[in-house]
């Protein structure tokens, strides 16, 4: 993977921000929250480009104490390794958003973020429903399952320009119009060498490279299950965004594996909109 043509393309671009596996350790330690050390997690989390300035900042705008947030500790303190987790990734993912508009002339990745917390939202619903894995993690990894479109985004945005338009102007199915425009590999393969690079936990990878294969083998997790369907949940969510009739089906075997029903489905779907401005507008960087 390191030397096919558009990972080269990438780490030649000079865009993808330089993260220290440092990020890789501290999501392990914050996955685990009754074992990592608090000082040492502090660490690793202050070595993450401009990180801690951020998320002060987005505390003490958003949170009704009666004093100032004024270190990164008093930050990991107050919002507990659960939802630190889920702003860490939620702020390595807008890294990759380089300005409001992004890269891309064509994409708009304002709107596809908005698909990111769709899929969250929509794995949440469904692991609270079925209890099949922690429903605060697969929220998390929501965030981050889509990172090699971002990547994407910002490395080489003509390229997703046109992935977006075989998509939408020619009916291609994204993953074969990636094929075609990325020389035979896809945002998932992107995104599972994005997580090596990064050190990221090899369960959130899986989610990554896999939510668009939940049969890829006997052993496949529930959390990959889910975030199929959640992804496909959150997509028709998206496609109305882009004023797109274009709606799309999922597997009723998944939904079978999964022991839920249409009905389920129907009701994330109509919370869906409402949640993913709320959730959109908690974790939102764009004022920096």
């Amino acid at each position: 993977m390191q030397n096919h043509i558009i990972i080269r393309q990438i780490k030649e671009s000079g865009h993808l921000p330089q993260i220290p596996k440092d990020f890789g350790e501290v999501l392990n330690m914050l996955l685990e929250p009754c074992e990592f050390h608090m000082d040492d997690c502090i660490e690793k989390l202050s070595k993450i480009p401009e990180f801690e300035p951020a998320l002060i900042q987005v505390l003490n705008h958003t949170s009704r104490l009666n004093r100032n947030i004024l270190t990164l500790k008093d930050a990991v303190l107050y919002l507990g390794a659960k939802n630190t987790r889920m702003i860490a990734i939620a702020y390595i993912t807008k890294l990759l958003l380089p300005n409001k508009s992004g890269r891309a002339k064509i994409f708009n990745n304002k709107s596809y973020w908005k698909h990111c917390i769709g899929t969250s939202i929509a794995s949440y619903m469904i692991a609270e429903k079925t209890g099949l894995c922690d429903k605060d993690k697969i929220f998390t990894y929501g965030l981050i399952h889509d990172i090699g479109i971002t990547v994407l985004d910002i490395c080489l945005p003509e390229h997703l320009d046109r992935i977006f338009v075989m998509k939408t102007q020619q009916g291609i199915h994204q993953i074969a119009a990636e094929k075609i425009v990325l020389s035979g590999i896809t945002h998932t393969e992107i995104g599972m060498w994005l997580c090596d690079e990064w050190g990221i936990p090899d369960e959130i990878k899986e989610v990554v490279g896999y939510h668009h294969y939940p049969f890829t083998n006997s052993n496949t997790s529930n959390e990959v299950r889910i975030m199929y369907l959640a992804d496909f949940i959150s997509a028709n969510y998206y496609q109305k965004l882009l004023g797109s009739k274009i709606s799309f089906n999922y597997s009723d075997r998944v939904m079978e594996l999964l022991n839920i029903n249409k009905e389920l489905i129907d009701e994330i779907a109509i919370i869906l909109p409402r949640e993913v401005e709320r959730i959109n507008n908690a974790i939102n960087f764009e004022f920096l």
